[in-house]
């Protein structure tokens, strides 16, 4: 049995059509800050595939229906669930809570420790578009969104790497959205792959007041920010089989990863720049003048706006000052 097969095999995929089920008193906070009612209530002739290039998800009954077996870049075979690290299962969910009719697509690349390479990395982002990988199955359900809620540790942290650019600008030719963790070193994201990629959407993370997260990287290469959560309030997500309060732009990346999902469900014309432009054009203004009076390059846009950026979308004059 190849790889792809034992994937399937050993995760059975259970799928989930309803609304992401989390202790709504823990995550309106969430909700309010970006306007995610919206999305909640649109149906959508044209779902579109997410993929979450992640630690892998585990069987979870809120994703019933919408799961998608994908490819497990980071084994040779297939891992019992005890052995997968929750993380991909929480960000799945994030994005589900944002737009309940997406399809997620599960694309392991990291280990149990969250560990990964460069290479496994390119892979693991070119087969999610559906590029062609050498030695693995064509991906047979393409995404448009890509969330890639992942720092690459074992490359220089002096902006992105050649290799990945590359396999950024093929995906995004191809008509993929890829949108980026900031990380959470509270440092300039420029340095991370691939957040620092040019064309990716790279998230930095806030807290219950629009304010960046103490820990969230930073400065020119965000596009936008979303509720990343801190110590004092964390976002709840489902952490395998049980909720729980976690925090880092990990979890504000997929927030945005749904929406975009909700602009080309309803707009699937929109290349991945038009996608940008309009969730950074719809981003709603950071209080006060700024995310962080103590970095002045700033967290992006704004505040991830997700009704804010479906009526933007809608608008005749939506892609005027995209190109």
């Amino acid at each position: 049995m190849n790889r792809l097969g034992a994937w399937v095999m050993g995760l059975t995929l259970l799928a989930g059509a309803g609304v992401w089920s989390v202790n709504r008193t823990e995550s309106d906070w969430v909700n309010r800050r970006i306007d995610a009612s919206a999305g909640l209530r649109l149906a959508s002739a044209h779902p579109i595939t997410v993929a979450v290039v992640d630690t892998g998800i585990l069987p979870q009954a809120a994703l019933d229906g919408r799961r998608q077996s994908g490819y497990d870049f980071a084994a040779g075979s297939a891992l019992p669930p005890h052995l997968i690290n929750p993380h991909g299962t929480a960000v799945a969910g994030m994005v589900h809570s944002v737009d309940p009719a997406a399809r997620i697509l599960d694309v392991r690349l990291s280990d149990t420790a969250g560990q990964t390479t460069l290479r496994k990395a390119v892979d693991a982002l070119r087969w999610a578009a559906g590029l062609e990988v050498a030695g693995v199955p064509l991906n047979p359900f393409p995404a448009r969104v890509i969330n890639a809620s992942f720092v690459l540790k074992t490359v220089p942290h002096d902006g992105c790497v050649p290799a990945m650019q590359r396999a950024v600008n093929e995906i995004l030719a191809h008509g993929s959205v890829i949108v980026v963790a900031a990380g959470n070193t509270n440092a300039p994201a420029w340095r991370n792959t691939p957040a620092g990629c040019r064309g990716v959407i790279t998230v930095a993370a806030t807290d219950t007041q629009d304010r960046r997260a103490p820990y969230s990287d930073w400065g020119a290469a965000i596009a936008l920010s979303a509720p990343g959560g801190t110590r004092a309030e964390g976002v709840d997500v489902w952490w395998g089989q049980h909720r729980s309060e976690r925090r880092g732009s990990s979890y504000a990346a997929p927030l945005v990863a749904g929406a975009a999902s909700l602009l080309l469900a309803q707009h699937p014309e929109f290349t991945p720049a038009e996608v940008k432009a309009i969730l950074q054009r719809s981003a709603r203004p950071f209080s006060r003048g700024g995310c962080d009076p103590q970095h002045r390059a700033g967290c992006g846009a704004g505040v991830l706006d997700v009704a804010g950026a479906l009526r933007s979308a809608a608008s005749p004059l939506a892609l005027g000052s995209v190109h």
